[in-house]
This record gives C-alpha cells, structure tokens and sequence, in this order.
C-alpha cells in the first residue's frame, strides 16, 4: 500500500518517471554538470542529480568513494531461522508476543514467537541465534556473510525472510530442529508438533549494519550531485523496517533545504 501511494504522488508531479523492476547498478559522473545511472536491466539514464534511496547495500553510495569510504558494513556475530507457525496454540493469546527460552542455559539461542497480521491467522517464530549455538548445533551454520556488491545477485535469498510459500526446508534441516525443539523446548514443542512450522525454517545470515566512520559524515558528494538518504546512508536496527520512514524523513529535510536555496536565490522553479 505504501508503495502504491507514493507512486501515486508521484506520477502527479510534473516532469516524473517511474521505473519498476531495474535496481541501479552503478552511477558514473560523466562531466562536470551531468551523471549517468547504469541500471541492472542493461539501461542507462542520464541525470542532472542522483539521490541514492538504495538501501545500506547501495550501489549509488558504493559508486563515489568519497561516500563509500565514509561508510564500514558491521557484521554481528548472531543470525536468525524463521519458520511460520499456521495455527495459534490454544495455550497461546492471537495478540500477544512471547519470548520462550530453552531449558538448558547451554543453548545460546530464544524464540519469538508473534501474531502474523498479514494472514490474521498463525505466528511467525524467530529463533533468533548467538554464534556460540553453532558449537553445539554445528548444522545451524547460516549463509555466508554478504559482502557489498553481492546484494542483489542471489533474488530472494539475499533477504531476511523465509523461504517462499513454494519452497520447503531441507529434510535434514527440518528433522535436526524437530529434535532440538523436542529436547530443549519440550512444553513449546508438544504446542506445535502437529503442525508443519519445521517444514517453513529457513536459516538467515547474520544481521549487519552500516557504520559511520568518523564524525561529520558528508551524505553527499562535494559537488553536490549525489546526496544519500534513508539506510544508504544511516545505522538501522535491523528488522525493525525503518529505512523507508528514514528515508521519507530525508527526502522531506533535502526538499526543505533545496527550497530554501531556491528562495535564497529567487528562483520560483526547480529543475531537478
């Protein structure tokens, strides 16, 4: 819906194209007054500005060193496997968020397990991992890190979320965490045993984030042709989906601050 709205107030605005389905792949400043914007489908568009809402795997950023180099890609040492639960445990409330902890202190690793209020029915579980839980559960291993430039290549599995309706765990996978729920989290265990939730697990890699390097980070280039906004350029908590309210939030202060130049120069028109 959030997308359908800002599309919608953007194609009201004079002189706006909007292209869906082709990511940017790289951005080049072809002179001094002009940039071009290579995308991932093999085409290029020529631009007077970028600003880079690309995400904190941004390709626009990673296109000027001057910003890359502002910028270190954290890895924490902990990772998540998400599985969907299809029913609500009768034991359970259908508004409520619980945290479930395992019975021995050596398991390095917590549940939660909250509403899904996409289907209005089941819990989404998180197993959410420390990486000491691989020294006991060695098949937990998750994906390898992602490193910048990689972003975009593996589809569906570069993202934090669980497999596709259509694609189902490894058999291995499904069966070692049967096991371990049945032996670590028995009452959890025997709530949800007849439902198909291990057949949905599906291991995340581990969580990053982007780190400034040095005060007074620049979130634009010197010439002012490129200018960054939400995740691309700020440290977000992950999961917490606040890289689009970021950027809303940026988008509002650059326009705020270009009509303020504008004013200061007695322009009545952007041609940005």
């Amino acid at each position: 819906l959030l997308v359908q709205v800002l599309e919608k107030v953007a194609l009201e605005c004079p002189r706006v194209t909007v292209k869906r389905g082709a990511g940017v792949s790289h951005v080049t400043k072809k002179d001094k007054f002009s940039l071009e914007v290579a995308l991932e489908d093999g085409s290029v568009v020529s631009a007077s500005h970028v600003i880079g809402a690309d995400g904190k795997w941004s390709n626009v950023r990673e296109s000027f060193p001057e910003l890359s180099t502002q910028f270190t890609m954290q890895t924490c040492p902990c990772f998540g496997v998400h599985m969907n639960l299809s029913t609500v445990p009768v034991s359970f409330k259908s508004d409520g968020t619980y945290v479930i902890n395992p019975s021995s202190p050596d398991c390095k690793f917590y549940i939660i397990a909250s509403p899904r209020p996409e289907t209005d029915q089941g819990l989404s579980i998180s197993m959410v991992c420390y990486d000491q839980t691989l020294e006991k559960y060695p098949w937990l291993a998750p994906p390898a890190d992602m490193k910048i430039g990689d972003y975009g290549k593996g589809g569906w599995e570069d993202e934090y979320s669980a497999l596709p309706g259509t694609v189902t765990a490894e058999e291995s996978l499904s069966d070692n965490l049967m096991k371990l729920f049945e032996d670590e989290l028995p009452a959890f265990y025997n709530a949800i045993k007849d439902d198909d939730i291990f057949q949905t697990a599906r291991i995340n890699r581990r969580v990053t984030w982007l780190k400034m390097n040095a005060e007074g980070t620049s979130y634009s280039t010197q010439d002012g042709m490129v200018a960054l906004i939400g995740d691309a350029a700020h440290a977000m908590t992950a999961a917490m989906g606040e890289g689009c309210n970021t950027a809303m939030g940026s988008a509002v202060k650059l326009a705020d601050r270009v009509k303020a130049i504008m004013e200061q120069n007695g322009e009545e028109e952007c041609s940005l």
